[in-house]
């Protein structure tokens, strides 16, 4: 396990802010020098807490629709298993995939951009399973609230995927999201020679398409379980919307939760937690339980084995 000192908290929580920030604005925000930036980012890099940088996408604002899949296995083995993780991980629009130890064997997110598209994948992914599908539900994805930056002690920005307007883009646009995606790091000079387009024209699309919503966020991904964290979720089902707002502000000041998430269907609410051990997640259950005994109907924890696909987006 790796620990961090507290320049180094400091400089990840900045990272995962917005890591497109050159080192010396870096070194600026969190008061050490521009060498020290370069050289704690390279280690961090090299040891893996780091694991790359990515562009948060409004998908919604595409005209995007995502969906929350859940799967449970029936008495399968390694050898088929295998085929069925191959296969949804190769669907492109299968953007998110996990391994987890709960009522469900997967949780995965589709993007689709209509019912018709929708029904078409749920029936593909049905026909792929087949006689090993125990069960299925779908929710319907409304938007999230992301504080990951506080995990590091930052509570000054966080993410919400709750509203977005409908916007076009055009090829050049796509060419920079793509191009971000993989590596929202990247400079603009290099950049400029992946897209063919000029410094000047790649920095106001950038900068139109974080006002429109389209970039939520440039951040870097880190490797909690690098760090001693676990990743767990808890899935709500909530009757009370008068409680909402005392929910998201009770996750957002708590110092184990890093997002909470709003969905249409079997549960409405998925609160994210990062803790050291099964023991440590327990007491965040207690926690939201006492809180909010006399709004919940039923709940649901997984345990997350593992992330196996995580691509942010697709055009």
């Amino acid at each position: 396990m790796i620990k961090l000192d507290v320049k180094d908290r400091k400089l990840v929580a900045s990272l995962v802010n917005n890591c497109r920030n050159s080192d010396s604005r870096i070194a600026k925000d969190i008061g050490v020098s521009r060498e020290v930036v370069s050289y704690r980012i390279k280690n961090l890099e090299k040891e893996g807490v780091i694991k790359g940088y990515t562009a948060e996408i409004g998908f919604k604002s595409l005209g995007f629709l995502p969906y929350s899949l859940s799967i449970k296995l029936n008495n399968i083995s390694a050898e088929a298993e295998k085929g069925i993780l191959k296969s949804l991980i190769e669907n492109k629009k299968m953007v998110f995939l996990q391994k987890t130890i709960s009522k469900y064997d997967l949780v995965g997110t589709l993007l689709v951009k209509s019912l018709e598209e929708l029904d078409k994948e749920i029936k593909e992914i049905r026909k792929i399973i087949g006689k090993n599908l125990k069960y299925l539900d779908l929710d319907a994805f409304v938007g999230d609230y992301d504080f990951f930056a506080s995990l590091f002690g930052d509570k000054s920005k966080e993410i919400d995927f709750v509203e977005n307007k409908r916007e076009k883009i055009d090829e050049a646009d796509e060419k920079i999201l793509k191009e971000l995606v993989e590596n929202s790091r990247i400079t603009a000079v290099e950049l400029s020679k992946k897209t063919k387009l000029s410094v000047f024209s790649i920095a106001d699309r950038i900068k139109n398409m974080i006002k429109k919503r389209i970039i939520l966020s440039c951040r870097a991904l880190i490797d909690m379980e690098k760090l001693g964290q676990h990743r767990y979720t808890i899935l709500l089902n909530f009757f009370d919307n008068k409680a909402e707002d005392k929910l998201i502000n009770f996750c957002r000041n708590h110092k184990l939760i890093w997002d909470v998430g709003k969905y249409i269907g079997n549960y409405n609410y998925a609160i994210e937690i990062y803790a050291e051990n099964n023991e440590q997640f327990k007491k965040v259950v207690e926690e939201v339980m006492s809180e909010f005994s006399n709004s919940i109907i039923d709940y649901e924890t997984l345990i997350i084995l593992g992330e196996l696909k995580h691509s942010y987006f697709f055009i």
